[in-house]
């Protein structure tokens, strides 16, 4: 049940349910404590969520793992509490990946905290120096605050390190047959026919009602 209102973002039914088994004396685990806390993040539920993480060690005595901490970090990083967020992961016992650290990425940069974006983003380039996206993000980063110098040196950096940008794909499966699109893909000897049909239902769409 608390996986069900979790999925539907129903955060609130979640932690009801919960409250009943704790008063069933039904004994929670980490699977059902990792349930709630993804509830509280859907449903911007900060202090329930703390909480939560507070009585899973104290109370229920479990041990938190990647994905607890990963959990907490983003409900604190999507609400806006950045500092708290970098402070959590600072004090993690266990060493932080790149996950968690792109999630805080994410969230600096969804509130506009270039420094703490930086940060962020230095430490999953450690972790994972060839992921192509991170390094977009830093150099969109820098280019809307018009870091010129910065950027240029993401870049650099992106070039030393060999990494090249991976191609926009998207796929369409017909007869049990998956055909793959690349962006600016000219080897598809039908790239022209299917430029007219994209066009025909471009048109198609201003005209007829759906």
């Amino acid at each position: 049940m608390i996986s069900s209102y979790t999925c539907h973002g129903q955060g609130q039914h979640a932690l009801e349910v919960y409250s009943q088994m704790l008063k069933s004396k039904v004994t929670p685990n980490e699977v059902t404590l990792l349930s709630l806390l993804t509830a509280c993040i859907h449903s911007g539920l900060v202090l329930e969520g703390k909480m939560l993480f507070n009585r899973m060690i104290h109370y229920h005595h479990l041990k938190p793992n990647f994905q607890h901490y990963g959990c907490l970090v983003d409900l604190l990083g999507r609400s806006g509490f950045l500092e708290e967020a970098k402070e959590m992961i600072e004090l993690m016992p266990i060493e932080p990946d790149a996950t968690i650290w792109r999630s805080f990425l994410t969230a600096c940069l969804v509130h506009g905290n270039l420094n703490l974006a930086v940060i962020a983003g230095r430490k999953v380039i450690g972790l994972e120096p060839s992921g192509d996206g991170l390094y977009v993000l830093l150099w969109n980063a820098y280019y809307t605050a018009n870091m010129w110098k910065e950027a240029l040196e993401v870049r650099k950096l992106m070039r030393t390190s060999k990494v090249r940008r991976k191609l926009g794909c998207s796929w369409v499966e017909v007869n049990g047959i998956v055909q793959e699109f690349y962006a600016n893909d000219t080897l598809l000897h039908y790239s022209y026919e299917l430029c007219l049909l994209l066009e025909e239902l471009k048109d198609l769409s201003k005209t007829e009602p759906f």
